[in-house]
């Protein structure tokens, strides 16, 4: 067996080795932003070959990154919400906080993205960048630099002076309304027929089994006393079975509306016309979900 000496020395010589060319070294001075596809200065022309630091080329070094965030999963996400906290705790000191401040109407999620710059934005990820946003609403008076942020994600001036457009019923008698619920969303066609329902295609009974969810879609028609008077048909996506049915329900009572007006006070009084914006609290760190703990364990 060897020695504790000998594996020792052996042990000094690994580590006084020079680098492999799998690890190279960092170039002083260069810092590229964030994105930029680094490429060897072996297909470079001689011309832009020049030497750092004494050394001869660039031939195996690799441009280092400007922040951080380039090494995450989503890195222009990331840089976002650092900016956003950072300009938040730059200006808390000099302002005040005040909580009546008028928000801006921010952006929808899919506009949102596309100012963001990335493909894919998660709901979680969208609301947390308006909290962020809704934070740095409350600084009076607002900084240039929150000013910017918030004419990037804000809606511009001709979208918020579009009204919203009066519900019709089609020339084939339908009418037509959105309802959402939790991360559900469902169009929803009613007309006048003899109570049947489509969602997505199939039979209610068959896409809905559990009662509860099936009570959920009638609520709507048994508070108007027009069970069986309306066919309906839905196209729903998102969510679970609860938040599709209760979804689809907003949106049945949407529809009623403009078939008959007369029925708001039944349906405003039954609350089948408010949209529920409670959502999943998310989990939290060191515990087993949103409230529930782990078991305690003295020893």
């Amino acid at each position: 067996m060897l020695s504790t000496r000998t594996l020792a020395r052996a042990a000094v010589r690994a580590l006084c080795r020079p680098l492999q060319s799998c690890s190279r070294p960092v170039a002083k001075g260069l810092t590229p932003a964030i994105g930029i596809r680094f490429s060897s200065s072996e297909s470079a022309s001689p011309d832009q070959v020049q030497a750092v630091d004494g050394y001869e080329s660039l031939s195996g070094f690799q441009l280092k990154p400007a922040s951080p965030a380039y090494f995450t999963t989503n890195p222009v996400y990331n840089e976002l919400i650092v900016n956003l906290d950072y300009t938040y705790r730059q200006h808390r000191p000099f302002s005040k906080v005040s909580k009546q401040t008028q928000r801006p109407n921010w952006l929808g999620k899919e506009a949102l993205t596309a100012a963001v710059g990335v493909n894919v934005l998660k709901t979680s990820q969208y609301r947390l960048i308006i909290s962020k946003l809704n934070q740095l609403a409350t600084l009076t008076p607002r900084p240039a630099p929150v000013q910017v942020f918030f004419s990037r994600f804000s809606k511009p001036e001709e979208q918020l002076a579009q009204k919203a457009k009066p519900r019709t019923i089609d020339h084939l008698g339908r009418a037509q309304a959105t309802g959402r619920r939790k991360e559900a969303s469902a169009s929803v066609y009613v007309v006048e027929g003899d109570g049947k329902m489509l969602i997505n295609g199939q039979d209610a009974a068959q896409y809905f089994t559990k009662s509860q969810d099936r009570d959920s879609l009638l609520k709507p028609f048994e508070v108007t006393s027009l069970l069986g008077k309306y066919n309906v048909w839905a196209l729903v996506k998102g969510g679970g079975t609860t938040g599709q049915a209760e979804a689809i329900s907003l949106g049945i009572a949407k529809a009623l509306l403009t078939h008959s007006p007369d029925l708001k006070p039944a349906l405003r009084k039954a609350g089948c016309i408010t949209r529920d914006m409670r959502v999943v609290e998310r989990k939290k760190p060191g515990q087993y979900k949103s409230r529930k703990k782990f078991q305690w364990v003295k020893r």
